[in-house]
């Protein structure tokens, strides 16, 4: 009896541990994919629907950097839903909150609609990080 109890208790520790493996998102936003997006993100799954979250980083990669290269972080929420296969979400960025709705295809596509831009091209994939990646999108600065 007590063998089969411990053995149950592993399982469950090793169904936690696989859900706590840290995902990455990484891909392009912008008209003329002008911004590089970076994210690292625990991956949560109930109900029939997956969701992650978790800090973001956009780099302007644009050719009209002026000054360097512009950074601005925030954070990334994501749900996929098994029943339409698409992404919704949120990007909060500088005190405003980007609504993100994206279809499958090789990787994420769609449009995300913020307070100073609607129906802003943005592509992604999302993938288990690297150990780099799981330090988080800052990390080596």
């Amino acid at each position: 009896m007590m063998r089969v109890l411990l053995s149950a208790i592993w399982m469950c520790v090793g169904a936690a541990a696989a859900l706590a493996q840290p995902y990455s998102a990484n891909g392009q936003v912008g008209y003329l994919q002008e911004w590089e997006l970076k994210a690292t993100l625990a991956k949560t799954a109930s109900g029939g629907k997956v969701e992650y979250s978790g800090p973001l980083t956009l780099r302007h990669v644009g050719l009209c950097s002026v000054n360097g290269a512009e950074e601005k972080s925030g954070e990334l929420r994501l749900t996929v839903s098994r029943r339409t296969a698409g992404i919704e979400g949120t990007l909060n960025l500088d005190g405003d909150s980007c609504r993100i709705v994206a279809s499958p295809s090789p990787s994420y596509s769609g449009l995300m609609s913020c307070r100073n831009g609607q129906g802003v091209p943005i592509s992604f994939t999302i993938g288990p990080a690297s150990a780099a990646e799981a330090r988080g999108p800052n990390a080596g600065k």
